[in-house]
């Protein structure tokens, strides 16, 4: 018997069965047609129950409202961190921050620093003339690759800028709420140091002692975000 002619014999037989009277109630026939529509209803009203209750579980689980998307203006500060001073010597050096463990360099607690400039400024002290040669290098604690910046003649200033969270002036970003928004943008700061050098005097240097004088100081930017509004609701 072939695929066709069995599934028409099946047709056939459903079909007479739908027919078929299956039960009397003293003049109300209850046919095979009857049975099977409500068969068919109740699986249905199965299938509803189980969708529902899967929904119901879907909503339990996550939260209503979605992310919303906040924007800010920021706001740059600048502020003055410590210093030292002093005189160099041809071939001395000094060492400062972390190198020495001076806690006043460290800002690793400090949340909101986009940046940090370490710079030197230093002078020609006696001597016979401006040809001296300095290095500057500075570097945080747990990143010892330092930048190294070279000077020379009778002085000048050595500005060496660490990059923390360079922030643009306007921020956008999505989070559940204002404070988390700003919380986002939070990092740690580092604990600073390095070391400066006079590296070699001038050819005078021969008949006159020479020397440098030195200061080193710290300067770091903070941020702060104004208008924090929200932009939209995904």
């Amino acid at each position: 018997m072939g695929l066709s002619e069995t599934i028409s014999d099946s047709l056939s037989s459903f079909e007479k069965y739908n027919n078929k009277e299956v039960y009397n109630f003293g003049g109300f026939a209850v046919t095979g047609r009857l049975v099977s529509a409500f068969g068919g209803f109740i699986v249905i009203i199965l299938m509803l129950m189980v969708t529902f209750s899967s929904a119901a579980n879907s909503i339990q689980v996550g939260e209503l409202g979605g992310i919303k998307a906040f924007t800010a203006d920021v706001i740059i500060t600048e502020n003055s961190g410590p210093s030292l001073s002093g005189t160099l010597n041809e071939g001395d050096s000094v060492e400062f921050g972390y190198v020495m463990e001076q806690a006043e360099w460290d800002y690793t607690e400090e949340m909101r620093i986009t940046e940090i400039i370490v710079s030197v400024n230093w002078d020609a002290n006696g001597g016979a003339g401006p040809g001296r040669q300095v290095t500057f290098e500075v570097s945080s604690d747990g990143n010892g690759t330092a930048q190294s910046q070279n000077d020379g003649g009778g002085g000048g200033d050595i500005p060496i800028t660490w990059s923390i969270n360079p922030l643009p002036e306007t921020v956008s970003d999505t989070a559940d709420s204002p404070d988390d928004f700003v919380a986002s943008f939070e990092q740690n700061g580092q604990w600073m140091g390095g070391k400066f050098t006079f590296t070699q005097a001038s050819q005078g240097s021969i008949l006159l002692s020479e020397s440098v004088d030195y200061e080193i100081t710290l300067t770091y930017y903070t941020w702060e975000f104004e208008n924090v509004r929200e932009i939209a609701e995904i």
